[in-house]
């Protein structure tokens, strides 16, 4: 008995604690959180823009809560989208030239898109949304303390060389 009452003054905490799940392409997301330019290194070697490598400037939204990343139904045979857990950091690809002016450091934004995985040396982050639209919800310092890298994010931004001040 005792064991059934502690397991039910548990349980909320756990549900609560879960990520929301959303899916790659081509499902259609919408992500919120405060847009961030990092520098990366890129080639030749990907290690360190002061020994010669050409620096990768680009805009990331790191997200308010960090979501897991699943395969879509869709495209549940495709080996390119490997499931991502915690994720809070999503590289923008941005095609459409009007949405430059809207990338702004610090600005909260809403962003519709599809997710991919990353497959090249100049994808930064495990997860990409190629952008299909952006809502500015508020303009900001960049000084957000609120939004916070999750360990697997921070691991993988180590493995990348992330170089900003």
């Amino acid at each position: 008995m005792i064991r059934l009452i502690i397991f039910f003054m548990l349980f909320p905490i756990v549900v609560l604690a879960n990520n929301q799940t959303v899916y790659y392409e081509p499902k259609t997301v919408e992500l919120i959180g405060v847009l961030k330019t990092l520098k990366f290194p890129g080639p030749p070697n990907y290690t360190n823009i002061k020994n010669g490598d050409k620096a990768e400037t680009g805009s990331y939204l790191l997200l308010d809560k960090p979501v897991d990343v699943e395969v879509s139904p869709a495209a549940k045979n495709s080996t390119d989208n490997p499931p991502e857990r915690n994720v809070s950091l999503i590289q923008l690809v941005v095609t459409e030239k009007n949405f430059w002016r809207q990338i702004k450091e610090g600005n909260k934004i809403r962003i519709t898109g599809t997710l991919f995985h990353a497959l090249t040396g100049h994808h930064h982050a495990r997860v990409l949304i190629n952008v299909k639209k952006i809502d500015v919800l508020s303009h900001q310092s960049g000084q957000d303390n609120k939004q916070q890298l999750t360990p697997e994010d921070r691991q993988f931004l180590k493995q990348q060389h992330v170089e900003n001040d």
